[in-house]
């Protein structure tokens, strides 16, 4: 029994022992697993720490991004600031150029009018030294037209005389009637007839005429636009070949337009083709005959204006109007002259010019010109 006791006591002791190892092991254990509870936690507060780090450097360098962004932005448009400010002082250089050479073809489109007033002023000057001397000549003119006239007359009293003394008559077979100049009557027209190559040439022009060509040449002027100012008037070396390259042309004179000092003039050139001949003008039932049946001597008054070559069929002419009581008057001419007249409106090819002062001793007037002989 007492062998079992000691059995049994030395069954408990073992058993305590055991339980002593397996409380030691659990307590190892239980401090592993503690341990390693902690060393987890330090890992997951060191990745926790890591990540929020981390985040913290995204968050700062997208910071940092956006704020490069905006500086680059700023960046930017100050570059453009001053790439316009750049230009605008180009334009600005550009523009001061400008205006220094404007200033200066200012300057000497000043000192260009300068001259040009210079210029005509002495033209006008000029001017009115040659209206003087055109009214001089103009009055030479007319005395030596008047001794022509003298002495055509003379002549032609001579080939009278000598033509009866050779019993030859000159044309037809009355007597001559010497010319005995007198003024025209008061409201009488003028009728013009030219004597040229020993033919007649009747002049049909009338105002009506004269306004449409007139009213013609203005709407080129127009057209072209041709006219350059008052001081300059229309530009007549443009003008005057656009009209005449297609010059009117009547039965028997070609008309052209001319200049005349700043005037326009229509000239009349008689066609070598046509003209009433000698024959026709003797003839009693010829055109010239009729024309002068039905001519209005009550209106109108005939002018001839002869040149050298036709002194003989002007007679003739001349003999057939005084039979029908037709007023007529003569002008010898020389063989360059060309009839002219004046186109009227107010068309000119210069500036015009300045009204003459007033004379403080006028001269008496003039005498009314003796066309009717």
């Amino acid at each position: 029994m007492k062998s079992q006791n000691n059995i049994e006591e030395d069954d408990g002791d073992g058993l305590d022992s055991l339980l002593d190892t397996m409380t030691n092991v659990v307590g190892i254990l239980v401090m592993v697993l503690i341990a390693t509870q902690l060393g987890v936690k330090d890992a997951v507060d060191r990745i926790a720490q890591s990540e929020k780090g981390s985040q913290e450097t995204v968050q700062m360098l997208e910071e940092q991004y956006t704020s490069g962004i905006a500086l680059q932005q700023q960046l930017q448009e100050r570059f453009k600031d001053l790439k316009t400010e750049s230009v605008r002082q180009v334009e600005l250089a550009n523009l001061r150029q400008r205006l220094e050479s404007t200033s200066s073809k200012l300057q000497d489109v000043k000192a260009e009018a300068q001259l040009v007033s210079v210029k005509l002023t002495e033209q006008r000057k000029a001017a009115e030294k040659n209206a003087a001397s055109m009214e001089s000549q103009e009055k030479e003119k007319q005395r030596l037209s008047e001794e022509i006239s003298k002495n055509l007359e003379d002549e032609a009293m001579l080939k009278a005389l000598l033509s009866d003394y050779e019993g030859v008559p000159i044309a037809g077979n009355e007597s001559l009637t010497l010319p005995n100049p007198r003024s025209v009557p008061e409201g009488a027209k003028q009728f013009t007839l030219l004597c040229k190559a020993n033919k007649i040439y009747p002049l049909f022009f009338n105002e009506q005429d004269r306004k449409v060509m007139r009213q013609s040449i203005e709407l080129i002027v127009q057209q072209r636009q041709l006219f350059r100012g008052l001081e300059l008037g229309v530009n007549h070396e443009v003008l005057l070949p656009i009209v005449n390259q297609k010059p009117l042309t009547g039965e028997y004179f070609v008309t052209n337009l001319i200049r005349s000092g700043i005037y326009p003039r229509i000239s009349f050139t008689p066609r070598a083709s046509k003209g009433i001949a000698l024959q026709e003008v003797l003839g009693t039932r010829s055109r010239f005959s009729r024309f002068l049946d039905n001519f209005d001597r009550n209106r109108f008054y005939m002018r001839f204006f002869v040149y050298p070559d036709s002194l003989e069929v002007y007679m003739a002419a001349r003999k057939s109007a005084d039979k029908r009581g037709i007023l007529a008057g003569w002008e010898p001419q020389d063989p360059e002259w060309v009839y002219t007249t004046h186109l009227g409106g107010n068309l000119l090819f210069g500036a015009k010019p300045p009204p003459p002062k007033p004379n403080p001793n006028p001269a008496p007037p003039r005498p009314a010109p003796k066309l009717i002989d």
